[in-house]
């Protein structure tokens, strides 16, 4: 096994981290001519891809699971290649990056991911079926605590929660959320990260 996952190994992920290995790859030749990620190599573009995994060491993930502004499908993507034939959806208003998302469900074979383009807010309207479908909506610093608790809302299941993934910070206490995790942990760096995970008040 590549030294660049030891730290999913030691939290209970894989064993198999081939599909991971093809992604950082594939997102590296892509992120040469679309800048994708800020890591400019396969060892760089590799520890986003732990940190982006951190809040899940700590909260495991729950399927369906809604990405909201997966970018470059972290951590999308690299849920599916970890829980193969579970259903992910990556929520991309941006085209380019929808259409990399794309290529890469293709490419990797994950029959059960899906993307959706567009933003939240509209998405929900013109694909009603999604409402109240995912049991886990994630998303990594595309918007503040509160406005990404509102963005999850209507996609939430009824046993649904929240995870999210940040920097040191207060706990935020939101108006009809119950703040059920607030957990510090170390990124792949040593970087101070924190897991927060959000259940509506009428559970």
């Amino acid at each position: 096994m590549s030294t660049r996952w030891r730290l999913l190994e030691k939290a209970g992920f894989g064993p198999d981290f081939t599909l991971l290995d093809e992604y950082v790859s594939e997102l590296n030749r892509w992120n040469k001519a679309i800048r994708l990620v800020g890591p400019r190599d396969e060892e760089g573009i590799a520890r986003q891809v732990v940190d982006s995994l951190g809040p899940f060491f700590i909260e495991p993930p729950t399927f369906p699971l809604l990405d909201i502004g997966s970018g470059a499908g972290l951590p999308a993507i690299p849920l599916a290649c970890l829980w193969r034939g579970e259903r992910v959806v990556c929520l991309e208003p941006r085209a380019k990056r929808a259409s990399f998302l794309r290529h890469m469900v293709r490419h990797l074979g994950l029959d059960t991911v899906e993307v959706a383009e567009g933003r939240a807010e509209e998405v929900i309207k013109s694909d009603p079926a999604m409402a109240g479908s995912f049991s886990t909506v994630t998303a990594r610093a595309v918007a503040s605590v509160e406005e990404l608790l509102e963005m999850s809302r209507p996609y939430l299941a009824s046993e649904g929660k929240v995870v999210l993934g940040r920097g040191p910070q207060p706990p935020v206490m939101v108006e009809g959320w119950r703040l059920r995790t607030d957990e510090n942990y170390l990124g792949p760096g040593g970087e101070k990260r924190t897991v927060l995970v959000y259940l509506p008040d009428n559970q």
